[in-house]
């Protein structure tokens, strides 16, 4: 392993072009994802209090781990937090940025911190701020292949427990805390064509996670590792786009932990990703199905900075393949603003 980034140095900043219109219905159609806060001026005006459509904080988590890549070449991204502090509107132009924080040396790995942030260039705002632990190769030569059974320092590791309810909690989800919510698999096994598609959409050069010519530690393609995120497939029909004007889109998307305000009686037209915390084990691999159990992990109210109220749900998502080996495990947040008569 070469020598570690000292505390506080700063890292290779991650540019991409604007992410127009044309580069976010890519992105959707590559996720398999058709929230109307992303491409709908009329849908975001008249129902979800945005001012204009906003891009996928689903599609800015997929750059903070290009970033990381591209900053600690053959490092494993074994835990990554990231919180959105504000909508990026689509057409602007975003940059990933991070400096090195501490590094420890546990069950015989090298782990290294990294603070983590997307800075909105137009508005010369930072929107989103997170920190991740990259697990270092020993050997320049040799990358990190997987993390599977590594659970780091006792605190490092994702926490499964749910919150415990209390005042705040929304009656309605109390007595479901801990619980499960659902389990899916996917129809289909992950495909070339489906990694092709994502790899174009997320502007992620890296043949690995696309071409099978190319040279591969793991011996052949491998998923991005926030993949599975968007890897379940369903059958034609499964999950059919509702006609009504307030339908945000996500009711017609196969996903688990994110589409949660009508299952407690809420609408879905004030939703958005509010951020993650996520651990990743071993990436997928074409031929393999995906599958996921999601626990709600936590329901509460809050005022929001601009009055109103806010409901934060959380889901504890565990993604594995088919025969079990883990995949990623996610503590996804959405925040729900509570619309008129909601």
């Amino acid at each position: 392993m070469g020598a570690l980034p000292a505390p506080g140095m700063v890292l290779p900043p991650l540019d991409k072009p604007r992410w127009t219109p044309a580069h976010i219905v890519r992105w959707m159609a590559a996720q398999q994802n058709w929230d109307r806060i992303h491409f709908d001026q009329a849908f975001c005006r008249d129902f979800a209090r945005l001012e204009q459509p906003v891009v996928n904080g689903a599609l800015k988590q997929h750059l903070i781990m290009q970033f990381l890549a591209q900053a600690c070449p053959g490092s494993w991204p074994w835990r990554v937090d990231y919180q959105f502090r504000g909508p990026d509107s689509v057409g602007q132009k975003l940059q990933v940025r991070g400096t090195a924080g501490a590094s420890h040396r546990v069950d015989g790995r090298t782990l290294l911190e990294v603070d983590v942030q997307i800075a909105n260039l137009d508005r010369d705002e930072t929107t989103t701020r997170g920190r991740a632990v990259l697990v270092l190769p020993d050997d320049d030569r040799c990358p990190v292949l997987d993390a599977l059974g590594f659970e780091g320092a006792p605190g490092m590791a994702l926490p499964h427990d749910a919150e415990e309810p209390g005042p705040g909690t929304l009656e309605q989800a109390r007595a479901m805390l801990g619980q499960e919510l659902e389990r899916r698999e996917s129809a289909y096994p992950l495909d070339l064509s489906r990694l092709r598609l994502f790899a174009d959409a997320v502007m992620d050069p890296d043949p690995v996670h696309f071409d099978p010519a190319a040279p591969s530690p793991w011996g052949g393609v491998v998923a991005p590792p926030l993949f599975p995120l968007h890897g379940l497939e369903a059958l034609p029909g499964s999950y059919p786009l509702g006609e009504d004007a307030m339908a945000q889109g996500r009711e017609g998307v196969n996903e688990v932990g994110r589409d949660l305000a009508p299952r407690f009686g809420l609408s879905a037209a004030g939703g958005m990703n509010a951020g993650n915390r996520v651990q990743v084990h071993s990436l997928a691999r074409p031929g393999e199905r995906i599958c996921v159990r999601s626990v709600l992990a936590g329901a509460h109210k809050r005022s929001g900075p601009r009055g109103g109220e806010m409901v934060f749900f959380e889901s504890l998502n565990a993604y594995t393949e088919a025969g079990g080996r883990p995949l990623l495990t996610e503590r996804q947040a959405v925040v729900v603003r509570l619309l008129a008569g909601a």
